[in-house]
């Protein structure tokens, strides 16, 4: 099938109209609609948005014949389409298909090397949907809104361990640590470890490919992997109440899941509870640090956090992007996409198409009717959404109760460097008046189980 444009939407027909627009120093040519673009370059990542704005307007749906040739797709519409089909654009990770397809999964173009199948979000069909069921009850917003306590008390001891000192680094102190112990101890590993699990998971995502830090990640991948599987090895002896427990005895598809089947979706479910919600709360937290008439609105008025919950998912859109396997000929965007093309979409692009938001750009604590797409859409939307709502909103209020008058260091702020999958913050030091402590003793023990050998 020619990729080439159905309509007159896209008006890439010659170098001219975009280069000007669009190269900055990353080398850009537009043929009929084709572009190619470095998207891993440092200079398109770190002005990304402006780029996102230029395709929305330009051509929405085009063809990037770099790392070998895909689609990208930053329009609301566009991006929600992909969303809402999963048989024809597939989540599944399977390069060597019976099928003939090369299916990519959802991990990036080009997918970052020794990477693991993402056990629910890396496949489709009757398979996930059992998967999803299976997990589900675990998940459901009465079942997080039942953890709400435990989630008070976890985020009042990791503020209490640095009040009285009037400083801290609220990444690393506190906005890591408390996603990190309540994912752990959901899925019934050892939460005392969680220093171990979040360095191992934030070094992978937060870091280029080139920094020392995230190559020693990478050489760790393998002990990751081992201790994870060998954790369900150890919950097939020893069952609990945990999300591995639940894995490791249930059936799906009428068979039970293989030990390396559990190790990817355990590895899935831990990286996005360590990450997601660790970023959501960073940026959001270093909004409100840097706009004082943002943190006064939510001061005078706590009701607002929620909503500003949902504009910083929005705004910031954690998961910024992820691929997808054309399984058939299709039409998007008036564009002919084929039977196995690799398709990107940009869900940070889609929640600022100012089509669907008025003032994309900006930070809008009321918007009411947030139709945004950072949790995704259709039948892999993002499971653990529940679960990351009522943390943020939690620790937001936390903060504001607690430390209302922090100071951000902007220069030791550093936000994730090259990263065109994740948005977070590596660091994000403070100042504050200091305070007393509230709660008791520490209340992060070991759950029930013990650390796999």
């Amino acid at each position: 099938m020619e990729r080439s444009c159905l309509s007159a939407s896209c008006p890439w027909d010659t170098e001219s109209q975009t280069v000007g627009a669009m190269r900055d120093t990353t080398p850009v040519e537009s043929v009929n609609g084709t572009v190619d673009i470095d998207h891993q370059h440092p200079d398109f990542i770190a002005n990304r948005h402006s780029r996102y704005g230029e395709m929305r307007a330009r051509c929405p749906v085009v063809y990037n014949t770099a790392y070998g040739g895909f689609w990208l797709v930053t329009d609301y519409e566009s991006v929600a389409a992909v969303a809402r089909d999963n048989e024809t654009f597939a989540h599944r990770f399977d390069p060597n298909a019976d099928d003939g397809i090369s299916y990519q999964g959802i991990c990036g173009i080009p997918r970052p090397k020794g990477t693991p199948r993402m056990g629910v979000s890396e496949i489709d069909g009757p398979e996930h949907a059992d998967l999803r069921r299976v997990l589900n009850p675990h998940m459901s917003p009465q079942r997080v809104e039942q953890l709400r306590p435990r989630m008070e008390k976890i985020s009042t001891w990791f503020l209490d361990e640095v009040i009285e000192a009037g400083r801290a680094d609220l990444v690393l102190d506190y906005a890591t640590p408390v996603p990190a112990v309540l994912t752990l101890e959901s899925m019934g590993l050892p939460a005392e470890n969680w220093d171990y699990y979040a360095k191992f998971f934030h070094a992978s995502a937060s870091y280029e490919r080139t920094d020392p830090k995230h190559i020693a990640a990478v050489g760790q991948w393998q002990d990751m992997w081992d201790e994870l599987v060998g954790f369900a090895r150890f919950r097939r002896r020893n069952p609990s109440e945990d999300i591995t427990t639940t894995l490791v005895t249930c059936e799906i598809a009428g068979r039970p899941l293989t030990d390396s089947e559990v190790g990817g979706i355990m590895w899935n479910l831990v990286a996005g509870g360590l990450d997601t919600t660790t970023s959501l709360v960073s940026w959001g937290l270093h909004h409100l640090g840097t706009v004082p008439d943002a943190r006064n609105r939510l001061l005078a008025d706590p009701t607002l956090v929620p909503g500003a919950v949902e504009e910083f998912l929005r705004f910031y859109s954690p998961s910024e992007t992820l691929t997808r396997t054309a399984t058939r000929d299709v039409e998007l965007g008036g564009r002919r996409i084929a039977r196995g093309d690799v398709v990107m979409i940009s869900w940070v692009s889609a929640n600022h198409d100012s089509a669907v938001f008025e003032q994309a750009d900006e930070i809008v604590l009321d918007r009411t009717a947030n139709r945004h797409l950072a949790f995704g859409l259709g039948g892999h939307r993002c499971i653990g959404a529940p679960i990351a709502r009522i943390e943020a909103e939690v620790m937001f209020r936390d903060v504001l109760h607690r430390i209302p008058d922090y100071a951000i260091d902007e220069d030791l702020f550093r936000p994730y460097p090259g990263n065109l999958l994740m948005t977070g913050v590596v660091s994000m030091p403070v100042v504050f008046t200091a305070g007393r402590r509230q709660g008791g003793t520490d209340p992060i023990g070991s759950p029930p189980g013990r650390k796999a050998d």
